[in-house]
């Protein structure tokens, strides 16, 4: 009984010493209010359904740093978005166009919604830091808008 308690401990311990962390580095954040709402997907079938993993944190810098701890390695893709007046959804003005910032994992785009899944997912398995740039569209610098 005694060793299989020792075991146990040894198992617990080298999981928890060797967590691995997924850091968010969150840029293009104009105004210094809200809460960033973030969603983590593991399939095509749950992306910008249900997140495997979602949480918010308060808006305290234009750069945000958030780490996600606790996530096991594998194949995600994330979401977030910028909640400025706090109504616990991302607001849209005419056509469905959001009126507040967000972003995908890869700095993926999509036309005329959000982008697929397979855009944005990635392969997760060792202390990371992504970048991702909100925007209220996510347009290359390149491109142009026509107004028709």
């Amino acid at each position: 009984m005694k060793t299989n308690l020792i075991f146990l401990f040894l198992v617990f311990a080298s999981v928890i010493g060797s967590a691995q962390t997924l850091t968010l580095k969150v840029e293009g954040v104009e105004n210094v209010k809200g809460y960033l709402y973030v969603g983590i997907y593991n399939s095509p079938e749950s992306f910008m359904k249900k997140p495997v993993f979602g949480f918010r944190v308060p808006v305290q810098d234009s750069v945000m740093v958030v780490p996600c701890q606790g996530l096991p390695a594998g194949t995600y893709a994330i979401s977030l978005f910028q909640d400025e007046n706090e109504n616990g959804v991302l607001d849209t003005g005419s056509f469905g166009r959001p009126t507040e910032k967000f972003g995908f994992s890869n700095n993926a785009e999509g036309v005329m919604g959000a982008p697929a899944y397979k855009k944005c997912h990635f392969e997760w398995k060792e202390d990371t830091t992504m970048v991702i740039p909100v925007s209220y569209t996510h347009l290359r610098a390149h491109e142009t808008v026509l107004d028709l």
